[in-house]
């Protein structure tokens, strides 16, 4: 018994090793990756256990964590690789969009703000601080509210702005509800930040909203 499970991991490991994930269920992706977790147990029941819960890898990263300790045969090992993969993933993809490229489109910024944001129940706002390349230098967190609203400080952008010496900056804001079209209240919020960012000459470039599918630029629907 014992060779026969050794033999299934060493058959799966070979399999990532010549083709990747290509073709795998994501049952399939999980059992390979609780390997490391649960090193002397199956893994496949506890991976479609999870994926019978959260209907997919997506829907597990974006779970919360008492939610997935619910799940039966969860172990605390498991639950810290699997918030690791999702922080390491954040890490990535805010180094690779922080610096390294010129921002030219919502597109460009999407992938960072969407794992960074789209699972939140709350509103919050972030500030992008671009210099005159339009290079990312800086974001911050500057609004944190109920699930349909986001407190605003003017103060604290243009603080924050002036400490990175931005030029340009791009706010981003959630919607947990889903619906990506900008309130009332969203347009009155960027009005606002836009004469007192213009009191030191730094630009608002874009007004991005990312909801549970996707996102809504207030650029490119030429609002700013």
């Amino acid at each position: 018994m014992k060779h026969d499970y050794l033999g299934h991991r060493k058959r799966v490991k070979s399999k990532y090793e010549s083709c990747g994930f290509e073709g795998w269920q994501d049952y399939e992706v999980l059992e390979f990756i609780l390997f490391y977790a649960l090193p002397r147990k199956d893994t496949k029941c506890l991976a479609k256990r999870l994926i019978n819960k959260f209907k997919s890898i997506k829907g597990l990263m974006d779970a919360d964590i008492e939610d997935i300790k619910s799940v039966e045969g969860i172990g605390q090992n498991a639950i810290n690789l699997i918030s690791a993969i999702k922080d390491i993933a954040e890490i990535y993809l805010k180094q690779k969009a922080f610096g390294s490229v010129s921002v030219k489109s919502a597109a460009d910024v999407c992938d960072y703000l969407r794992i960074s944001m789209q699972s939140e129940k709350d509103e919050l706002l972030k500030v992008l601080y671009l210099n005159a390349s339009n290079r990312i230098i800086g974001a911050d967190t500057v609004g944190r509210g109920t699930v349909d609203r986001a407190p605003v400080y003017p103060r604290k952008v243009i603080e924050n702005a002036v400490k990175r010496k931005a030029v340009n900056v791009i706010l981003v804001h959630n919607h947990p509800s889903g619906n990506l079209n900008p309130s009332e209240e969203d347009r009155r919020m960027t009005e606002k930040l836009k004469k007192a960012l213009s009191l030191i000459d730094v630009n608002i470039i874009d007004h991005i909203i990312i909801g549970l599918d996707g996102y809504f630029s207030f650029s490119e629907k030429g609002l700013i």
